[in-house]
């Protein structure tokens, strides 16, 4: 920014050169008192109107900066509400009772008590769940966008405040150069010409520096935009359709899932409709999320169907595997004994192979040997051990 106007780089840059390669060395008798005296008032006056421009420039600066803060506590607060809608949907999917939600309903939702009596308004029409999540998804992109405007408002404001304090900077400095030369004597060399060729000379400087760091981040950028479109034309090669090779073993590990689902008790739905999705590898019912739209104990029953499933299928096609499962608490969520018979039974299985799987329980040795049956299973009884026991059996509390 030159004079309150953006100029480009080369102008600037050019303008800069032909006031730091001026070798005059006028002396101040050369100038004269008069002219000192005009080219201060000059400066002083252009300090003042720089103060002054710099001063709303900072007001601006001062506002866009509160107007980001709050946006962003407004668009926090519509994206926790909207989050709270998403999970009012989901408990309603899973069968939660709509009464709740039913502001024309005349009883407190709290304590049921009768509104009857207490003096309200009609509050008119009330949106559902879904037309309230679409109206914050709009505010929501409303705000983003004043948001991103507010920024950019910011960004030039900050840019104009720092041109003008240079501005400032080297106007202040000329004044006490030219004060110095309207005491100096004649034959003494004017300070005022000295100081707008350094001043020239050092703003030179910086914008040299700046021109050249801007130009290593161009380069790095082209670096980047060249790997970008290398990597884009190796992707291109790539055939669009999945190989029957992986289509394979995804089905395999479908079937696999399901089969286990199955037999561990999975009743959140029908087993055969969760698949393995072909992006991510794992397993999903469309248009449903397995992680909440199922029951806690379901959820359990996924998760060591489809990791056991992996180091199954792993096994079956030879492909690498370390051949060993973790599993903290199969039975989570009150999963009954049949189903956890059938889901420890189904891991034991593992020795067959040659891999190891190692479950944690709080079921009894005795328990777990009946569950087992004949499985091939190595039962540890760590006993006591597992509790945190006091190091002392006295009570502070009791004195």
């Amino acid at each position: 920014m030159v004079d309150e106007e953006w100029r480009s780089d080369e102008e600037v840059l050019g303008r800069l050169q032909n006031s730091a390669a001026s070798e005059s060395e006028a002396h101040v008798g050369e100038i004269g008192q008069e002219q000192l005296g005009e080219r201060l008032s000059e400066q002083e006056n252009e300090l003042s109107r720089l103060t002054t421009m710099a001063r709303i420039v900072e007001q601006n600066l001062t506002l866009n900066e509160r107007q980001m803060a709050a946006l962003e506590s407004r668009i926090t607060a519509l994206q926790d509400e909207k989050t709270k809608n998403q999970d009012i949907k989901t408990l309603l999917r899973l069968g939660a009772s709509i009464d709740v939600l039913d502001m024309t309903n005349a009883d407190c939702p709290t304590c049921h008590q009768s509104l009857a009596n207490v003096e309200a308004g009609h509050v008119g029409p009330v949106l559902d769940v879904d037309a309230t999540i679409s109206l914050l998804s709009s505010q929501l992109r409303t705000f983003e966008e004043m948001r991103r405007q507010a920024h950019e408002a910011a960004t030039e404001s900050r840019a104009s405040y720092r041109s003008i304090q240079r501005s400032v900077d080297t106007c202040r400095t000329e004044i006490k150069a030219l004060r110095h030369d309207l005491v100096a004597p004649e034959d003494f060399p004017s300070s005022g010409e000295i100081a707008k060729r350094v001043a020239a000379e050092v703003r030179l400087a910086e914008f040299a520096r700046t021109l050249d760091t801007i130009q290593d981040l161009l380069d790095e950028m082209q670096d980047i935009a060249n790997s970008i479109f290398e990597t884009r034309a190796e992707l291109s090669s790539i055939p669009q359709v999945t190989p029957q090779e992986d289509n394979h073993r995804r089905e395999l590990l479908e079937h696999v899932v399901r089969e286990q689902l199955t037999d561990f008790g999975f009743s959140s739905y029908n087993a055969n409709m969760v698949s393995i999705d072909e992006e991510t590898l794992r397993p999903e019912r469309e248009g449903l999320n397995l992680d909440t739209d199922a029951s806690a104990s379901d959820v359990v029953r996924t998760k060591i169907a489809y990791l056991n499933g992996i180091r199954e299928v792993a096994n079956t096609l030879g492909t690498p595997h370390p051949g060993f499962l973790m599993l903290d608490e199969p039975r989570q969520h009150e999963l009954d004994e049949g189903h956890f018979r059938a889901t420890l039974r189904r891991l034991a299985r593992c020795s067959e192979v040659g891999d190891q799987i190692i479950a944690t329980s709080a079921a009894s040795v005795d328990a777990l040997a009946v569950m087992l049956g004949g499985a091939e299973a190595n039962v540890i009884d760590v006993g006591s051990h597992r509790l945190i026991r006091p190091e002392s059996a006295e009570d502070a509390m009791d004195y």
